[in-house]
This record gives structure tokens, sequence and C-alpha cells, in this order.
């Protein structure tokens, strides 16, 4: 359907590292990248249950150091490279940080990945909605998680 937009990822679960494997159409423009990021995975998903070891995890932070920041900004420096290269939009398909992660850093995190997907033009979708294990809604009270809402579209002024 050349009027369909669609969305095509990496492999390896949508890793930014596998990002100069796609073989996407060239004359197909109605194409957008996408790729997820959650790195590192000791500090997103640390108590997740579905992660084997997670629990080996709680207690690691993520406090914006330098490199801590320099990581996330190598990953999307390499995801725009790609769009620029292929002339593609990217998407920053799903990130996020899971609720057992300290919440300053859980928000610190958030706002970094949010600001750094916009400076690069990239559009965003944050993983997820209002489930307890990411959300930043919280469907039992009716109300946003204020600070994962700051985090992701900015504080009012």
């Amino acid at each position: 359907n050349p009027r369909r937009t669609i969305v095509i990822d990496p492999a390896k679960y949508a890793n930014v590292e596998f990002i100069d494997k796609l073989d996407i159409p060239k004359e197909d423009r109605n194409i957008i990248i996408s790729f997820h990021y959650y790195s590192p995975m000791e500090f997103t998903h640390q108590g997740a249950m579905w992660m084997l070891g997670a629990e080996t995890w709680l207690g690691t932070t993520w406090t914006g150091t330098k490199e801590q920041k320099k990581a996330i900004d190598n990953a999307f420096d390499k995801a725009a490279a790609w769009g620029k290269k292929n002339n593609r939009p990217i998407n920053l398909g799903e990130f996020g940080v899971y609720k057992d992660a300290n919440k300053d850093n859980r928000v610190l995190w958030t706002a970094f990945a949010a600001k750094s997907a916009v400076k690069r033009g990239f559009s965003f979708h944050y993983w997820e909605f209002c489930h307890e294990n990411f959300g930043a809604y919280d469907q039992q009270t009716n109300q946003w998680k204020t600070d994962l809402l700051n985090a992701l579209i900015g504080q009012k002024k």
C-alpha cells in the first residue's frame, strides 16, 4: 500500500547496533526506521520479573555521569547518522526504566533519553503508558506520574 507508512526495526529486538544491517527499498519513501533503547539493561530492567538474574541488578544507579550520557549519545548518534545517510526519519520506538529503579535515577535517565531523541529530530514512544512496570500514568488514581511526564515532555514554564 503506497499510502501507508510502515515502521521497520533492526534485528535483535530492534537493537540500534544492527541498524547498519537494514536493507530497505530505496524507492519506497514511506518507511520510518525505529529502534528500542534500554541501555544499560542492568539499570533499566533491574528487578524485572521476566529477566533472568534481574533481581541481582537491584540498586544499579544511573546518575548522568559523563560516561553514562556518552553511551546514550553514541547510540543515538549512530541512529541519526544512519538516518541522515539513508534520508530516513528515525523513531525511538521504545525506551523506559522499570519501576524498581531508584525513582530519581529513573526520571533522570528518562529525561536524558527523551531530550537526546528530540535533539536529533527523532519521534519517540515511551514504554509504557499505564502499566505499573514502566508506566507514566497511574490508572488506579487516573493521574499522571508527574515526574515521568515532565521527564518526557519537559516541565511547563
